[in-house]
């Protein structure tokens, strides 16, 4: 009896009551932050995926694009299809005409394939895929090429490629394009042919 009276004098004693108590809780919190130590240490070998993020795209049928100047519309692009990226300057073009107006009476419809605008600068050029680029003026003159780009600062269009120019009674062909709509002028740099009817 007197074994059991020692075990209730210990058990009765404050002190070691209370460090019996503190063994599990600092055995708890040796344990969490063990396990946070590791998390923290092993953090930066986390295997990380080096290939770039794509920019978003975004698609959309029945594309328009209008420019306007002092509340007049300048231009404006009409696609069956447009890509926009996030964050780019261009937008890409399919199925598309544009259509310029020149001045009070003359209009240029340009048609192709495929075509790019520039945002910021206001610039468009439109190229071929499959069929090529025609340029009709309102007064009947036709311009045929591969590509075909168009400077809204300079009001211009030209082309490095080859060009075949259709109006009245006149068919020109050449190479390289220089031309201000505005001032019906056409420039064509090397390998000009001219027939002219009647």
């Amino acid at each position: 009896m007197a074994g059991v009276s020692g075990w209730r004098a210990i058990f009765q004693n404050k002190p070691f009551v209370l460090f019996l108590a503190a063994i599990p809780i600092a055995l708890t919190l040796g344990g969490l932050g063990y396990i946070a130590h590791r998390h923290v240490v092993s953090r930066g070998t986390v295997p990380v995926d080096s290939h770039p993020v794509p920019h978003a795209q975004v698609v959309i049928s029945g594309f328009l694009y209008t420019r306007s100047v002092d509340g007049q519309t300048k231009w404006f692009i009409r696609a069956q299809k447009a890509s926009i990226g996030k964050g780019e300057a261009t937008t890409s073009l399919w199925n598309l005409s544009a259509h310029i107006l020149v001045k009070p009476g003359l209009v240029l419809d340009i048609s192709g394939d495929r075509g790019v605008i520039d945002q910021i600068s206001h610039q468009f050029y439109v190229k071929e895929n499959q069929v090529p680029v025609a340029a009709r003026f309102s007064n009947g003159l036709v311009i045929v090429s591969g590509r075909l780009d168009y400077d809204d600062k300079t009001d211009a269009i030209h082309t490095d490629g080859q060009v075949l120019i259709l109006g009245h009674a006149m068919t020109i062909h050449g190479r390289g394009l220089h031309s201000t709509p505005k001032k019906q002028f056409f420039q064509l740099d090397e390998g000009v042919r001219a027939v002219f009817a009647g």
